[in-house]
């Protein structure tokens, strides 16, 4: 047995033992960033395309809501309403896995109305947008609806 123990244990062993455990490491490694890298090239583009489709039905919804409360508006009458955006929906993420998003940010407003020619008018539809989006009324623009 001593024999055997000795052969197993000799110094050309030990090294090609560690030389190998250093290869796998490696291997390993490369693998996994690979795989990681692939992982995130396929969500981006998935989060992409699902992303702008996303951001175009809210934008719809958000636009038809808004138009729909500030016809209510005292003296508005019928109301058109365009939204832009400082930069679209933003993802959080947790390692790698998506745990939750977040609307974008509202950065001005166009709101074309049949009252939109009165002062006052105008002023309640500002007040009402920069409450809502946490906007400044230079962001807001109401105009009269032809």
């Amino acid at each position: 047995m001593k024999g055997n123990k000795g052969a197993l244990l000799s110094p050309e062993f030990v090294d090609f033992i560690k030389h190998r455990k250093n290869l796998l490491l490696i291997i390993i490694a490369v693998l996994g960033c690979a795989i990681l890298f692939a992982s995130v090239l396929g969500a981006t583009d998935e989060t992409e395309e699902g992303s702008e489709d996303a951001l175009s039905e809210y934008k719809s919804a958000l636009e038809g809501e808004l138009s729909e409360l500030l016809s209510r508006v005292s003296g508005a009458g019928r109301c058109v309403v365009r939204v832009t955006f400082s930069e679209g929906e933003r993802l959080e993420y947790k390692g790698s896995v998506v745990i939750g998003r977040r609307p974008p940010q509202v950065e001005g407003v166009t709101v074309l109305c049949e009252g939109g020619g009165r002062d006052a008018v105008r002023r309640e539809i500002s007040e009402v947008i920069s409450a809502l989006y946490g906007i400044g009324h230079n962001r807001i623009c109401v105009l009269k609806l032809s």
